[in-house]
């Protein structure tokens, strides 16, 4: 798979309206028509556009893959994954994020994403006061155990509210992230990551999570935050 940085992803979201020339898309960009030349011919070698002979011109369209659609939906593979979780610190201050994340997920996030990274996420995500409510099993806070104080240290401080369970629940290696625009699947052990913005199933699942969160009354809000501080002192 390609990378594909802003200028790609705005040449896809023109052709997603309309196929189009070359140098349409210059003019709409306000970019060389030579450049675009060159990233139309990179796009179609990654099989994400292709052209048809209109005349004396080629006219443009996508081709929706998994892994580009309209850019509401992208799959991140491998070491790629670190970009998919990129994308959760460009949320609204004081988002709501709600997560249901399998223990394994938890341990395969702590062994396969940097620890800079990890550092540098929950430090932008207690700046821009990010709450996370999550469902998690309590085999989660083993894989504390293994860590050094100071990334113990770099979750403590964020916004959140936790549902615990035992016993066989969430222990999978899969997690979830929602909100009402933004949708995260990820499975950190395999390197998979899948990012959905497609709205209309982006609310109608965070609102299932916003419910299933609500009616789980029985279960206490579990504080990390507190379980982590005694846990360094």
């Amino acid at each position: 798979m390609i990378s594909l940085d802003e200028l790609d992803n705005k040449i896809l979201a023109e052709l997603g309206k309309k196929p189009s020339y070359p140098s349409k898309i210059s003019r709409k960009l306000g970019v060389l028509r030579t450049t675009i030349h060159y990233r139309l011919s990179k796009l179609a070698g990654a099989g994400l556009a292709k052209k048809i002979i209109d005349g004396r011109k080629s006219i443009w369209s996508p081709i929706y893959k998994n892994t580009h659609n309209k850019n509401l939906y992208r799959v991140y593979e491998g070491r790629k994954i670190v970009q998919a979780y990129r994308q959760l610190l460009n949320l609204p201050r004081q988002t709501i994020v709600f997560v249901i994340q399998g223990s394994g997920a938890a341990k395969s996030e702590l062994d396969n994403l940097p620890p800079l990274f990890i550092k540098e996420a929950h430090r932008i995500l207690k700046k821009k006061e990010i709450i996370m409510k999550g469902i998690l099993n309590e085999k989660t806070l083993s894989h504390f155990d293994q860590l050094g104080k100071d990334l113990v240290d770099s979750h403590i401080g964020r916004p959140q509210g936790i549902k615990m369970f035992s016993g066989d629940e969430f222990i999978s290696n899969g997690e979830i992230m929602s909100t009402d625009k933004f949708l995260l699947l990820s499975n950190p052990q395999s390197g998979h990551a899948l990012i959905i913005k497609d709205h209309g199933i982006t609310k109608i699942i965070n609102d299932m999570f916003k419910t299933l969160f609500d009616l789980l009354d029985g279960n206490k809000t579990f504080d990390l935050n507190y379980y982590l501080k005694n846990k360094i002192k």
